[in-house]
């Protein structure tokens, strides 16, 4: 595969920043087979966000050449206090994301944290170093990627969870440290240290995050970018924001039936954000299947026709959700499936 198509195939939806364009085409140019990663707190029940969206543009790299890697960040999960730092069940849900991401990206590597750091003096090394190089202010600015504020009760074990993130780019041997959106802020501080130190350049990679499927917040005046993400982003811990990756039909159907969807709003639209970020990519093409009292089914070839049919109000918000509802549904379905008895228990672990 020459260097353009890879440019293309890296580039495509739901990838929304390359920091930096430039750098990623001389790593192309001069690495034959370049290292990702992509890091995942062990927090519950995955929504599609992490799975199909993620898993799309980790495949994306693999087809493009690049070593793909996913790290389940189990000892994040304890300093973040999720799961209530319980040990026993984060190695279980851990157990758990990991049989689940073999099956979406059945090409990648999968490594838990916890591996990675045994034994393994010289990541706590660097921990140490790097956090002499980083304020309690620039910290506390990078906690937004944990769903926290300035205003929250923040503990030392979440200060030294963005250090640690930052060092996994390392451990990992990646030359592109990628996430969501969100998560840019950890990256600008990674790669501004590891010139610093010696570590190494890096090529960050941020994908599309979904929004919720409720209601837009009001976004404050001067807020920043990864700020208006974070607060506008899919959520599993909001009830009705997201569609938890072993949603049956009924409950994707049902999720949807409730979302924000109205009629010719094109902005900040979740129900059109599944379609561009997550069927379009995936399927390439959007069927509309609907009685003919209100015009019979209609086939979409681009997400531009989509929206603008919509925003013109010649397809109904009703129609519209249906139909995701059904796409959603033809994905997940072949997930739940391969994970047969195992989706059952964790579902009784972690709802």
């Amino acid at each position: 595969m020459d260097i353009e198509t890879k440019l293309t195939l890296i580039r495509s939806e739901p990838l929304e920043e390359v920091v930096t364009e430039d750098e990623l085409r001389k790593l192309l140019e001069t690495k034959s087979r370049p290292t990702h990663y992509i890091g995942f707190e062990i927090s519950g029940m995955p929504h599609i966000g992490h799975v199909l969206v993620a898993g799309k543009k980790i495949n994306d790299l693999d087809k493009a050449g690049i070593k793909t890697q996913i790290l389940l960040a189990d000892w994040h999960t304890v300093a973040n206090n999720k799961l209530g730092g319980d040990w026993e069940k984060i190695v279980k849900v851990a157990g758990f994301y990991k049989r689940l991401f073999n099956v979406v990206c059945p090409n990648t590597k999968v490594v838990l944290g916890s591996d990675l750091y045994k034994g393994n003096d010289e990541y706590w090394k660097l921990v140490i170093r790097m956090a002499r190089k980083v304020t309690i202010a620039r910290a506390t600015r990078t906690l937004i990627i944990q769903g926290r504020s300035e205003k929250d009760t923040l503990h030392v074990s979440q200060y030294i969870y963005p250090i640690m993130q930052a060092l996994d780019i390392h451990a990992m041997g990646a030359d592109i440290p990628h996430a969501g959106m969100d998560q840019r802020r950890i990256h600008m501080l990674a790669k501004e240290l590891f010139h610093e130190m010696n570590l190494g350049e890096i090529v960050p990679l941020h994908h599309h995050l979904l929004a919720s499927l409720a209601e837009p917040p009001k976004i404050t005046d001067g807020a920043e970018k990864e700020e208006i993400v974070a607060a506008m982003k899919m959520s599993k811990s909001k009830p009705g924001s997201a569609i938890p990756i072993l949603a049956t039909d009924e409950e994707v159907k049902a999720t949807l039936k409730h979302a924000w969807c109205p009629d010719g709003v094109v902005e900040n639209n979740p129900i059109l954000e599944l379609c561009k970020y997550v069927l379009f990519p995936i399927n390439n093409r959007f069927k509309v299947e609907r009685s003919e009292k209100y015009g019979g089914d209609v086939e979409f070839a681009s997400y531009r026709e989509l929206e603008d049919a919509f925003a013109g109000k010649k397809l109904h918000p009703m129609d519209l959700k249906n139909s995701v509802g059904s796409g959603i549904s033809r994905l997940l379905n072949p997930i739940r499936d391969s994970l047969g008895k195992e989706k059952d228990e964790i579902l009784k672990l972690i709802g």
